[in-house]
């Protein structure tokens, strides 16, 4: 039985806006942050080429999971894609229960902005994670990089925005017919599951 709502004990040292890419590093070095792991000063430091580090493009699907490995987290990158709507949200909270945050990729109907735009939403890629859930206010707890300051939700108890479970279905389903994103993995719903460090 998975609880009512749950939040990962373990917090990003702090909240970063990111620039126009490198939605991916900002990502993982909020988790390796989280575990006391982040060796960095900006992001895109992450990047293992000159090529991510200048345009934050990454190349093959193992690319931020061989990222997250190398600093000592365990991390593995799957598909959602043939579950049910009920389950994919089972998953994500069960991923979540056991006090790891979540890496996801979605198309980005909120750049720079909390007012949703459908158009960018099917052709902007990006990763966020989740930090936690609580299924009374139907809402998971997110790190999105691309929201600007003014525009964070202080109140949340981590995170700094929130997204509804719907909200959340609409924006993972990207990947499969948007081909400008296939250099990471052609399939909808992709998460990279974090294991917990020893």
């Amino acid at each position: 039985m998975l609880p009512h709502k749950f939040v990962v004990s373990k917090k990003p040292k702090g909240y970063l806006v990111q620039g126009p890419s490198h939605c991916g590093a900002y990502s993982v070095k909020g988790i390796l942050s989280a575990f006391g792991l982040d060796r960095k000063g900006h992001p895109k430091e992450y990047h293992t080429n000159k090529f991510g580090r200048l345009t934050g493009l990454t190349l093959g699907k193992k690319y931020w999971v061989n990222i997250l490995k190398s600093y000592g987290v365990d991390s593995k990158i799957d598909s959602a894609n043939n579950l049910s709507d009920k389950e994919k949200m089972n998953l994500l909270k069960t991923l979540l229960s056991k006090d790891t945050p979540i890496m996801i990729r979605i198309g980005n109907g909120y750049y720079r902005s909390r007012e949703y735009n459908p158009v960018l939403g099917k052709i902007v890629p990006h990763w966020i994670t989740l930090w936690g859930y609580n299924d009374q206010k139907q809402i998971f707890y997110v790190y999105d990089s691309g929201m600007l300051k003014r525009h964070w939700d202080k109140g949340l108890p981590t995170g700094n925005t929130s997204r509804t479970y719907q909200e959340i279905l609409r924006d993972w389903n990207f990947g499969k017919w948007q081909p400008w994103s296939w250099y990471t993995s052609p399939q909808n719903y992709l998460y990279i599951k974090i294991n917990p460090p020893n």
